[in-house]
């Protein structure tokens, strides 16, 4: 299949729909830091429809637990009866899956569980005792990979359904591992290749395992598919040359692999996961630098997350796991001024439909007014500031209707719109506020809308 460039790949294209209500500028997204469950650090990975997020959080006993966030907050699954667990994905009934310690177990025997309606299930083996299940579909078709021999490390790819556990197979018994599974019963993953000495990118389906190929000429080198959709698009990453270790990402259909490239500054990408859309999310690596999450779109090609994220946001991404049709993303990140620590993350895609001025005259130590529009006549907005972007929910809104773009904000007063829809408020700011950044967002709580992020120095 070789390298090929997604540029010239017009009839995969049209089979992208773009997602959102309209084309917008940077920032387009609220982030939210997950809480952890009383612990240090978290990490997150799938999402599902409804925007609820899974991953894991440490307790203030310094052992991790698998957790569910519903609506930010977190939700503490528990584990077999071991110490620790972790999840990976969440299907849209808000079943589970994921690994856990069993009672007076370690991580290297570790079981596969589905969790649903509160209770914890082992889902079984394929011999061994080391077990990760990975995916869950929303029938309840459960993919990840098993030992074979208790205590020997060689892992199969399987899927579950409804109690009993299939093996996949791999390439000549040298081990497997099944990532994702779309609707249709269609799974992807990778195995082991004696003839390639690697993994290889694979899909399995009706019983047939098939090799997807690389990015490399003649197909050579390794590939590894971590995701795809229910129309049957593969993303993962694969090898682009001999002569270094760099992956890039890729999109793969009906038997060809598109090369997604990489965002300025990065020197390779692993996808992770893509929409219906064809938005894949995934995470960029930067030479003597943490990574950053990604997000590619057949309408603008690949861009840093960061880059999306609100002005003066105190957040970093590093690793973008998974995305939903309403394109959110669920990640891991980290706080600027602690660099140590992990967060799980959501974020959120935004549509201000409101129109808010800058302060005027824009001075300290006078009166300033900021004016909005396109408001409802009648309607009263909320004005609001802060220093710091990042993300806070519109009480009595779902964060897919909207969210706003700002961290902890205060609330600056109201005003009801007038006949035209236009809604003002004039206040005195503060001597001390010259030279400061501040941040401005207007909100119609009642209706979910919300003004563009308004970021101004006053002099």
């Amino acid at each position: 299949m070789g390298h090929r460039m997604f540029l010239v790949a017009g009839s995969v294209l049209l089979a992208f729909r773009a997602g959102g209500v309209c084309a917008q500028q940077p920032p387009e997204y609220a982030f939210f830091a997950l809480p952890s469950l009383g612990g240090s650090d978290s990490a997150g990975y799938g999402i599902n429809e409804h925007g609820h997020v899974v991953g894991g959080a440490f307790l203030p006993e310094n052992v991790f637990h698998a957790t569910l966030w519903i609506e930010t907050e977190p939700i503490d699954l528990s584990t077999l009866g071991g110490t620790d667990s972790q999840a990976f994905a969440v299907n849209d009934n808000d079943w589970v899956t994921g690994w856990s310690n069993p009672l007076g177990g370690t991580g290297f025997n570790s079981r596969g569980f589905l969790w649903r309606d509160g209770q914890m299930e082992d889902i079984g083996s394929l011999g061994g005792d080391w077990v990760e299940a990975n995916e869950i579909s929303n029938n309840g078709q459960v993919v990840g990979w098993s030992e074979l021999i208790p205590g020997v490390r060689d892992r199969r790819a399987f899927c579950w359904t409804n109690g009993a556990m299939i093996d996949l197979g791999d390439f000549e018994g040298n081990g497997s591992e099944a990532r994702d599974i779309n609707e249709d019963g269609l799974i992807v993953g990778q195995a082991w290749s004696a003839a390639y000495h690697g993994w290889r990118a694979v899909t399995w389906y009706n019983g047939e395992m098939s090799d997807l190929g690389t990015l490399r000429a003649g197909d050579v080198g390794q590939a590894f598919a971590s995701g795809l959709n229910n129309a049957g698009y593969v993303v993962g990453s694969s090898d682009v040359d001999f002569y270094s270790e760099r992956r890039f990402a890729f999109i793969w259909f009906r038997g060809r692999m598109y090369d997604l490239g990489k965002p300025p500054g990065t020197v390779g990408t692993l996808g992770y996961a893509i929409n219906r859309h064809g938005h894949v999310v995934g995470r960029a690596t930067r030479e003597g630098m943490r990574n950053v999450g990604f997000i590619w779109a057949p309408a603008r090609g690949i861009r840093k997350l960061d880059d999306l994220l609100p002005a003066k946001c105190r957040w970093r991404t590093e690793f973008a796991w998974d995305i939903n049709d309403a394109g959110q993303i669920s990640g891991t990140g980290y706080f600027v001024d602690h660099p140590g620590t992990s967060t799980a993350f959501l974020m959120s895609p935004v549509y201000p439909t409101l129109e808010l001025s800058t302060p005027t005259p824009g001075t300290a130590g006078v009166a300033n007014t900021i004016t909005v529009t396109g408001v409802t006549p009648g309607a009263r907005v909320v004005f609001l500031y802060s220093r710091h972007g990042g993300g806070t929910r519109i009480p009595g809104c779902d964060l897919q209707q909207n969210a706003l773009q700002l961290d902890q904000p205060t609330v600056i007063g109201t005003a009801v719109a007038d006949a035209n829809g236009v809604a003002s408020i004039t206040r005195p700011v503060p001597l001390v506020a010259r030279g400061q950044t501040i941040l401005f967002q207007a909100v119609v709580q009642n209706e979910c809308a919300i003004s563009q992020l308004v970021v101004w120095e006053f002099e």
